[in-house]
């Protein structure tokens, strides 16, 4: 035998045996996500067991009232024992954001956050002056939220503080600059002074999948905003959004006044199979979208408005209320496909034209 070779083939052999084991060698534990549980001795807030935590780790949030803020900038996962078990509330004195505003949970610094099973819950205690809650739930920092099987309610302030830009239950982005985004789903979004859901800004993105949001019947609210946002509003149930007195910049003026809505989207937002109840306007839509599929019912002004663009509303149903579409043209000329929506029993036309300023409205159906 040819001991060269046999010292070769060894030595192959260990170097083959390394790389096998290096490839298929189970991680070390240090690299496993970790669990961390809330209360414990180690972690008695849900903030002291974020900042305990390893981006990855999983932080499990037994039952019980938790009043405090959080701020999430790392990637983690948050769940609790069901959203009528497990509630972050707002702390009587909020500390204010690097957004200048008060949020109950906040996430920043690229951190992607699943959620899921738990409530965050207002109110806050503030004014306008000094300390009024901003958001229930705040994405910012190119942040994304997955949020499911959650609640997201009390977004307010007592007594009210109805400040400019405050008590939206969900803030994703911002304006002129600030980006987030999220999927919710199967989630209640309820009793806010602003508005349910707000995405802010054109690198912001939302998928919206069978939540409830419900606004409140003694102050203005909206349901769910995109501002030139993109972004799916899809299977959702918004009711109960609309102007309530005192409120002298609202009415059905589309020129002159303000309307509320159930669902404010715009180009790139595609709006499908929802159900839309009890809102001063079902749909409020700008720029180029589709709509399909929607059940309005007894929305105030309009079940849709479709304001400046190139709207395509494919097989939604109209039913009650005070008109059934609504079509204005106030800075562009301004055209709506509507195949196969169905209008019935409205109060007012079924189909209305509004025009402005040498801006034209067109309209087309098809049965």
């Amino acid at each position: 035998m040819n001991p060269r070779r046999t010292r070769c083939a060894a030595a192959l052999g260990t170097l083959l045996a390394s790389v096998a084991l290096g490839s298929f060698a189970a991680p070390s534990a240090a690299s496993q996500p970790r669990e961390l549980v809330v209360p414990s001795a180690a972690y008695p807030t849900v903030q002291s067991a974020v900042d305990a935590a390893h981006p990855g780790d999983r932080i499990a949030v037994r039952p019980g009232v938790y009043r405090e803020q959080v701020v999430i900038r790392k990637d983690l996962t948050l769940t609790g024992a069901g959203a009528g078990k497990t509630t972050i509330l707002a702390p009587e004195q909020l500390v204010t954001g690097s957004d200048g505003l008060n949020s109950i949970v906040s996430l920043d610094n690229a951190a992607k956050v699943k959620i899921s099973r738990l409530a965050v819950s207002g109110p806050g205690s503030g004014t306008c002056d000094a300390g009024a809650l901003g958001a229930g739930i705040r994405i910012l920092g190119g942040a994304h939220l997955d949020l499911s099987h959650a609640a997201v309610s009390h977004i307010k302030d007592t007594p009210m503080a109805p400040c400019f830009r405050s008590a939206n239950s969900i803030l994703i982005g911002d304006f002129p600059t600030g980006a987030g985004s999220a999927t919710i789903r199967d989630s209640r979004i309820t009793d806010y002074q602003g508005s349910g859901i707000v995405v802010l800004n054109a690198d912001s993105q939302a998928t919206l999948l069978r939540n409830v949001v419900t606004g409140q019947k003694s102050i203005s609210t909206d349901g769910i905003e995109f501002v030139e946002a993109t972004g799916r509003a899809e299977r959702n149930t918004v009711s109960d959004n609309a102007c309530r007195e005192p409120d002298p910049g609202c009415g059905p003026d589309f020129f002159t006044e303000f309307q509320h809505a159930g669902i404010l989207a715009n180009t790139g937002v595609t709006v499908t199979r929802n159900r839309l109840t009890g809102n001063q306007l079902g749909i409020y839509g700008f720029g180029t979208m589709e709509t399909s599929h929607n059940t309005l019912i007894n929305n105030e002004y309009f079940g849709m408005a479709l304001q400046d663009g190139t709207f395509t509303a494919v097989k939604d149903t109209i039913r009650g209320g005070g008109g059934g579409v609504a079509v204005i043209a106030s800075a562009v000329d301004t055209s709506a496909w509507l195949k196969q929506v169905r209008i019935t029993n409205v109060s007012g036309e079924w189909i209305q034209k509004f025009e402005c300023c040498g801006f034209t409205a067109k309209v087309t159906t098809q049965h």
